[in-house]
């Protein structure tokens, strides 16, 4: 479902949601894009492929205090529209995965993005093998949306 309004929708990728909870290289952006989002200025969406790989991340180091809490304050950011997979985007993203042959989780972000009309917030390269969707860095929304 597409959205009918004039504000920029984008998805954002588990990537820069990982750089603003641990402060990496970019995460100022995303931090200055969640406060657009917050203040009604941007559409925004995260697939729940997102929570799935948040919390794997935070698992696999052996973190299951913070896979919870990471994923909780995904979960209770009202902002932020939590998409489902439905048939459709299931399909979508298995041809997204046979045809360019990127992760699974990135298949399904991405069919989720196209079924939302949403450009992908992400520095993942595997995102833009998918012609199918816009693919923007955090820094370079950013910027594009202060010109």
């Amino acid at each position: 479902m597409k959205s009918a309004s004039k504000k920029p929708r984008i998805m954002l990728d588990t990537k820069p949601l990982i750089k603003l909870f641990a402060e990496e290289q970019g995460w100022e952006a995303v931090r200055d894009i969640l406060s657009l989002i917050e203040a009604g200025e941007l559409e925004a969406c995260v697939s729940v492929v997102t929570l799935t790989e948040v919390y794997y991340k935070y698992s696999l180091e052996g973190r299951q205090d913070l896979a919870q809490t990471r994923t909780e304050q995904i979960r209770c950011a009202s902002h932020l529209k939590k998409c489902l997979i439905d048939e459709e985007t299931a399909i979508k993203a298995g041809q997204f995965k046979g045809k360019y042959g990127i992760p699974i989780a990135d298949a399904f972000i991405a069919a989720t993005a196209h079924s939302e009309g949403a450009t992908i917030i992400s520095d993942d390269p595997d995102f833009s093998k998918v012609s199918e969707v816009k693919v923007l860095t955090e820094t370079k929304f950013h910027h594009e949306l202060k010109e």
